[in-house]
């Protein structure tokens, strides 16, 4: 239909009378933050699904609703047939994250605490559509359910890393019974619209954290999937090593009690026995993965991504989470889908994506030329990790090029870190900007005085995290101007800190991407061309230019310096017309 207008002149115009999706779409554009064919992607997949009968998952029914021929191939002969091969496989993909990588429950779980009002049913879901005209009433009502679901897209990839991780909490939320303790059991539990409530709400952190943890599972199988690589190697053991996050645990407690110390008025606390079970209320999580952990957030929104978006790419303007892909063995990491490695890639972005090793004591020794000649040229970032004897895993993260100096180089990107005992990342504090050192003895034959390896904060004579050329006497201290304070090494049994550490396992990997690493080992490799030029020119002399620089007088020899000595005696000669001729008077 078309809406006539009459204008100041007088003139009619005809305007199209909008239906009632473009309304619907037109409100919901004003109020989420979604591209108009999103808006429509999801409104019509939406209404497709309340019309369907029979329900499998609130996951798989989506993953299945939102498949769509590529642009240009839906009026094509056999894109119907076409289309339905594609949803058929989607289901068999879903089933499978749900089946083997996912918790179990968490699809219906997940729609009823963020998709769903608290009054809807789990059978319903609010997807249901009635007979008859709309009433204003109705339309309300329908209004309400749309709103609320296009909150719950937003909240687990749109509004940011709070949000996300405000949506992995209420999965596991229950209501603690005081402020300091609760007999409640941690399971899953609706929180849905009734998360401003008078009592206190808490979830346990190891759970959210493996929730987290398989949530990247899962969207490293369906980017597998995409690009035709080996879908099994992200489906995780059956048996869940339970000690795989303790350090982020103990991590966790000790940055609320931090917390809580800073925030009373006399600088002391109440004993919380939630929290030593390892219970925290959603902001004390929020604030703690903001910290620590910035790129865990992204393990929800891109699983998500996959389910809602298949056919798009995930949008550069937002952090994407990259489960590392090793291209080398390494004896950190038994399998690909090593919760160590989760712990790495939700440190940094940088850390994401594939993994190229650069030096490892397995293979190579404990060969500081060989550690050096890895890292020397290398143009991109790089992650050393370190395993102490007595059983610690630590170490940096670099941004900059590596290059020798006596002086201290790099950005505001580097970072220490411990992972095990416990998980504490130490990222510069603005107060200094010793961030790497590498300074080999051969540079100044030891004359400089200053340390001789590799090194991050600190000083030139004291690193914090030093690395020493011989591999003995190597440092991890807790403090120093460059980085925030914190220990790099486990107490020892009587509770003091240790200090030094002897090697048993050091890699280094190039990091941040097939991209990146490409490119920065074609920096080394041109830094290695040059050097190698360099020798070689220095090995190649032209001799007759040689000699007659010593002739000349451009170069000092004992041979020429003897022959003008000769010169002075008066009882020799020196003939002129041979070369080392000197006749000496009887």
């Amino acid at each position: 239909k078309n809406k006539t207008n009459c204008n100041s002149m007088g003139n009619t115009t005809t305007q199209p009378t909008l239906t009632q999706e473009q309304l619907d779409i037109k409100h919901l554009g004003s109020r989420y933050p979604f591209g108009d064919d999103e808006l429509f992607k999801l409104y019509r997949a939406f209404h497709a699904l309340q019309k369907q009968t029979g329900r499998v998952s609130f996951l798989t029914d989506w993953a299945v609703a939102c498949v769509r021929l590529p642009p240009g191939e839906s009026k094509l002969e056999g894109s119907q047939a076409k289309l339905e091969e594609m949803k058929k496989e989607r289901f068999m993909l879903m089933q499978a994250v749900e089946c083997k990588i996912l918790p179990p429950g968490f699809s219906e779980q997940l729609e009823k605490t963020n998709f769903s009002r608290p009054q809807d049913s789990m059978n319903g879901g609010g997807f249901q559509s009635s007979e008859g005209p709309e009433t204003d009433a109705s339309r309300a009502d329908r209004m309400l359910v749309l709103e609320n679901f296009f909150e719950g897209v937003a909240n687990v990839g749109r509004k940011g890393g709070r949000h996300a991780i405000g949506v992995l909490f209420n999965v596991y939320a229950v209501e603690a019974e005081s402020k300091s303790t609760t007999t409640a059991t941690p399971t899953f539990s609706h929180a849905g619209m009734g998360d401003a409530q008078a009592k206190r709400r808490i979830a346990p952190f190891s759970e959210v954290l493996i929730l987290a943890y398989r949530l990247s599972l899962a969207a490293a199988f369906f980017n597998a999937a995409k690009t035709g690589d080996d879908v099994a190697q992200w489906i995780p053991s059956d048996k869940m090593d339970e000690t795989a996050f303790s350090g982020l645990r103990q991590s966790l407690i000790n940055f609320v009690k931090k917390k809580r110390i800073r925030d009373s008025p006399y600088g002391t606390i109440e004993k919380d026995p939630d929290l030593e079970k390892g219970l925290v209320d959603k902001i004390d999580l929020q604030e703690f993965v903001e910290s620590n952990l910035p790129v865990l957030s992204s393990a929800l929104s891109t699983f998500m991504f996959h389910v809602f978006f298949p056919e798009k790419p995930y949008p550069p303007s937002r952090t994407a989470f990259h489960y590392p892909t090793l291209l080398e063995e390494s004896t950190f990491f038994d399998e690909a889908s090593s919760p160590l490695l989760f712990s790495f890639a939700s440190l940094s972005s940088s850390l994401g994506g594939s993994w190229h090793r650069l030096y490892t004591s397995a293979a190579d020794g404990l060969s500081f030329n060989r550690l050096q000649n890895a890292l020397l040229g290398y143009g991109g970032p790089t992650l050393i990790i370190i395993r102490s004897i007595s059983g610690g895993i630590f170490g940096a993260f670099t941004a900059s090029s590596w290059k020798e100096s006596k002086d201290f180089y790099g950005n505001s990107d580097c970072f220490i870190y411990q992972l095990i005992p416990m998980t504490a990342v130490y990222r510069p504090s603005g107060s200094g900007t010793n961030y790497m050192y590498c300074n080999s003895e051969a540079r100044s034959r030891g004359y400089d005085n200053q340390a001789h390896g590799i090194g991050f904060g600190g000083s030139v004579d004291q690193p914090r995290l030093f690395i020493s050329e011989t591999f003995e006497d190597c440092v991890a201290r807790g403090q120093d101007l460059t980085f925030d304070y914190g220990a790099l090494l486990s107490k020892t049994g009587e509770g003091a800190l240790q200090k030094h550490f002897d090697i048993d396992s050091l890699e280094v990997w190039g990091v941040g991407g097939d991209a990146v690493v490409a490119e920065a080992l074609g920096a080394r490799n041109r830094t290695r061309a040059i050097t190698e030029a360099n020798l070689r020119k220095a090995r190649k002399v032209d001799k007759a230019a040689f000699l007659d620089d010593f002739r000349g007088g451009l170069i000092e020899s004992k041979a020429f310096a003897y022959k003008d000595q000769i010169r002075g005696r008066a009882d020799a000669s020196v003939d002129e017309r041979h070369d080392n001729a000197y006749v000496y008077e009887k």
